[in-house]
């Protein structure tokens, strides 16, 4: 069947159906490369946020930019301490927990953007770069959509 020819609801379908698809597929691709480094998944999902964060974080910043539970972030990050993967310290008022990621930590952080470029590397062999570019604009506009959505009081 030509693209013409199928109606509009069926082809947002469709690529609704086949980013979903993609993106199960790469936590999977991931999860089971990342299997080997020693840590769990949710500690691995964390060490990274802490590394994007680009700068010491509280236990509070932490919960709110993996959109999770203090409580969850106080279990997670006793398991990184106990593991060498990050330090703890008090803040500068004296409350506020504040973390940083160990050298240890760093060279996991490391070997993981070397994992995820290689597997980012590996899902777009033999798709043209101007066909990656098209695609990039294209889900932008999809991501500036669903913002738009999202911000929208209904």
């Amino acid at each position: 069947m030509e693209a013409e020819s199928t109606p509009r609801g069926e082809r947002i379908r469709a690529a609704t159906d086949s980013m979903v698809r993609i993106m199960r597929g790469h936590h999977r691709v991931i999860e089971k490369r990342i299997d080997g480094m020693g840590i769990h998944h949710s500690q691995h999902r964390m060490l990274m946020r802490l590394s994007c964060m680009g700068r010491t974080a509280s236990q509070k910043d932490i919960a709110e930019a993996l959109d999770v539970s203090p409580a969850c972030v106080a279990r997670t990050l006793k398991a990184l301490n106990g593991a060498g993967l990050i330090e703890r310290h008090e803040g500068a008022d004296g409350r506020c927990r504040e973390v940083d990621i160990s050298p240890d930590g760093q060279r996991l952080v490391d070997a993981s953007v070397q994992l995820f470029e290689g597997i980012s590397s590996e899902m777009f062999d033999g798709i043209p770069d101007t066909d990656i570019e098209k695609l990039t604009q294209t889900l932008r506009r999809v991501q500036d959509n669903l913002s738009a959505m999202e911000s929208r009081k209904e």
